[in-house]
C-alpha cells in the first residue's frame, strides 16, 4: 500500500514529529477521487463553496486534528459552471486564502503528479504556520490545507500524499509541456504507482529541490532578522 514519499532529506526532519504516530493512514473517497493521508478518521461535511461568480458550488470538507495541528481536504465540484470560472478556480481560491491575513511566505507554482495548482504557506499571527496546496482537475477543485505551531516541522508528508482518481477509481497522472499540455502517462506516480511497485525518481528529484529551495529561504530571512536585530556598534 502506498503511504508517503519517502524522501531522504525529509525522513530527519519529521523523524519527531506527531506527523510519525501509529494512527496515520491513507484515506480515499473514490466518489470525490481523491486519496490523502490523515493522522485519524476525518469528519465529512457538506458544505458550499463561494464562486468567483456570485453563486455557489457544493463541496465537501474533510477535517481531522492530531492535537497539535489541524489537517483539512476541501473538494469543490462544478459541473456546471463556465469554464473561465473553473480554469480561474485555482486563483481564486488562493486569492481568499491571502485575505485571511496573516504574513504570505511562500506563493507559488505547485503540482502533484504534473496535475497542475499552487501552494501557500502564511505565517499566522496568533504564531500558528498555514500551508496550502490547490489543485484542479476534471472540473473538481482540491484545497488541501494544515496549520500547526511554529515550533513543529512542517507537515509535508500531508501535502504531497495528496492523490487524484478518475472516473474509474485510478490514480491520475500526466506528462505535461512547457506550454501546458497535458497527456495521460502510465509510467509511476509519486508513491510508487508503477507496476514495479517504484517511485518515480524525477518526483523525488523534485522534492528535494522544493525543499531544498524552502530551507534557503528560510535560512536567509533568519540570518536577515537577526543582522537588523542587531544594536549598532
Amino acid at each position: 500500500m502506498r503511504l508517503v514519499r519517502l524522501v531522504p532529506a525529509l525522513l530527519v526532519l519529521m523523524a519527531s514529529a506527531p506527523a510519525l504516530a501509529q494512527n496515520w493512514f491513507q484515506f480515499e473517497d473514490k466518489a470525490e477521487r481523491f486519496t490523502v493521508n490523515f493522522p485519524g478518521e476525518p469528519t465529512v461535511t457538506d458544505i458550499t463553496y463561494p464562486s468567483e461568480y456570485d453563486g455557489v458550488h457544493s463541496a465537501k470538507l474533510y477535517k481531522v486534528s492530531d492535537g497539535t495541528t489541524d489537517y483539512s481536504v476541501t473538494v469543490v465540484y462544478m459541473p456546471d459552471a463556465q469554464v473561465s470560472e473553473v480554469r480561474g478556480s485555482i486563483a481564486f481560491a488562493a486569492h481568499n486564502i491571502r485575505e485571511r491575513g496573516g504574513e504570505i511566505r511562500y506563493d507559488a507554482y505547485s503540482q502533484i503528479d504534473r496535475i497542475e495548482g499552487h501552494q501557500l504557506q502564511i505565517w499566522n499571527e496568533d504564531g500558528t504556520r498555514t500551508y496550502v496546496a490547490i489543485y484542479l482537475n476534471d472540473r473538481r477543485l482540491f484545497i488541501v490545507e494544515a496549520t500547526s505551531p511554529s515550533n513543529i516541522p512542517p507537515p509535508a508528508h500531508f501535502q504531497q500524499s495528496i492523490g487524484i482518481f478518475d472516473e474509474t477509481g485510478r490514480r491520475v497522472r500526466f506528462e505535461i509541456d512547457a506550454n501546458g499540455q497535458r497527456s495521460p502517462t502510465d509510467r509511476g506516480g509519486a508513491y510508487g504507482e508503477a507496476p514495479e511497485g517504484n517511485a518515480d525518481v524525477y518526483d523525488i528529484d523534485e522534492e528535494l529541490e522544493y525543499q531544498r529551495e524552502l530551507a534557503e529561504a528560510e535560512a536567509a530571512r533568519a540570518a536577515a532578522e537577526a543582522s537588523t536585530a542587531q544594536p549598532a556598534d
